[in-house]
């Protein structure tokens, strides 16, 4: 292995970069907490534990201004975080694929045991998996880039337009229909048993029961792969380009284009973002409906364009001396992005599951909101201490010592 690779170092890190992952952390905590408290069933609407009117309107908050947000906001900084590891090439003359390939791996490794170890809702097996894609659109331009994340962007809505309107002609043939409802009620049935075995095992159950019942969730959600997961790639592609022309190296300079970006994203983000919260609480994942095209539309265009009228808006107060505080500080936890996320995990289920708290299921939307704040504020003041005295997150820290194969220095 190439002696001469090393990673970024601090002086030459983008600081708003970190600054989004912070922002970003906070965001997928938010989504994440109900789903780390109930069984992945809990987002459809026949399986819902919190139904009072202001838990309700919790979700409808988290809904519109949080989900699909800052996973793909998370997925773009990835595409940038790309464009710069393949830029070693250009620099040292020589191929870092090879290198990149080996980051891959280990980040699929360390997913994989997120999975395994901790909780099902993992996205680091993903974004692993869709990076290894990325290597066959290194070369393409800008222009290409933006047509291809369009595209993947659409396949969603076609999917699952192509998948109600198989049901619906279907369900009009007599001898067809009788069949396939006596189908979706038998899976109805399993559902349900299923998501009472789920409450009762993370909430009594011993650590291997809880991870048989976490790999039988994961087996369960691998299917979004075709309705939520092609915005990871498509985000992907759009950070590639945003980082070659540079947008976030100079927030002043670059101000007209996050002005434009506001201007053309808000439109669709307000729209996209109010049919997925508005739908989704009603969308069945088990009798396709129309509701439910609607609820994965507003998902797919309104949660990436959402995230860039948040990009913007973070760009404009980047520079504001209100901001400079808060700013630091969550720039901090951006840093060490990994180790917090991981963390995120490790206190939700020490707080849910039976080998800690046992609370599974009993902690509605609301005060998962509260708690996810005290845990990330947390995390804020963690991060600034931690990196007085270290380089890097110990989770950053070993990635990027597996990744280049000899031990990184860790402290300052």
């Amino acid at each position: 292995m190439n002696a001469n690779y090393q990673p970024v170092q601090r002086q030459e890190r983008v600081e708003i970069l970190d600054l989004l992952r912070g922002f970003a952390l906070l965001g997928i905590f938010m989504v994440n907490m109900p789903l780390m408290n109930a069984p992945f069933l809990v987002e459809m609407a026949e399986f819902s534990l919190w139904t009072d009117p202001v838990n309700e309107k919790a979700r409808w908050i988290i809904d519109f201004f949080f989900t699909g947000k800052f996973y793909t906001l998370f997925s773009m900084l990835f595409g940038i975080g790309f464009y710069f590891f393949m830029k070693k090439a250009d620099e040292s003359g020589n191929s870092v694929l090879g290198l990149f390939k080996r980051r891959l791996g280990w980040l699929l490794a360390i997913g994989v045991l997120h999975v395994v170890l901790l909780w099902y809702g993992d996205i680091l097996v993903f974004y692993a998996l869709f990076g290894f894609l990325m290597l066959l659109f290194r070369k393409k331009s800008n222009k290409s880039l933006l047509i291809w994340a369009g595209c993947i962007l659409l396949l969603p809505v076609l999917f699952s337009t192509l998948l109600v309107v198989f049901i619906k002609l279907a369900l009009s043939v007599p001898e067809v229909a009788e069949d396939m409802l006596a189908g979706f009620e038998a899976t109805a049935i399993h559902m349900q048993q299923l998501f009472d075995h789920l409450i009762e095992v993370y909430a009594t159950g011993s650590f291997g029961e809880i991870v048989s019942a976490r790999l039988e969730e994961y087996k369960n959600i691998l299917g979004g792969i075709l309705f939520f997961f092609p915005n990871v790639l498509a985000m992907f592609l759009v950070g590639m380009v945003f980082a070659r022309i540079r947008v976030f190296e100079d927030i002043e300079a670059n101000k007209p284009f996050f002005r434009k970006l506001l201007i053309y994203s808000l439109p669709a983000a307000l729209f996209g973002c109010w049919l997925y919260a508005t739908y989704a609480a009603q969308s069945s994942y088990i009798m396709f409906e129309w509701s439910l095209v609607l609820t994965i539309a507003g998902l797919g265009f309104g949660g990436p364009a959402m995230t860039f009228v948040y990009i913007s808006l973070i760009a404009f107060c980047y520079q504001k001396s209100y901001f400079k505080t808060l700013s630091k500080a969550i720039q901090k936890t951006g840093r060490m992005a990994l180790t917090n996320y991981l963390m995120q995990s490790v206190v939700a289920t020490t707080i849910f599951f039976s080998y800690g708290l046992g609370l599974y299921g009993q902690v509605d939307i609301v005060q998962g909101m509260i708690l996810v704040t005290g845990i990330y504020v947390v995390q804020v003041i963690w991060s600034h201490f931690w990196l007085k005295h270290y380089r890097f997150g110990p989770m950053e820290w070993l990635w990027r010592t597996l990744t280049y194969g000899k031990k990184q220095k860790m402290k300052l």
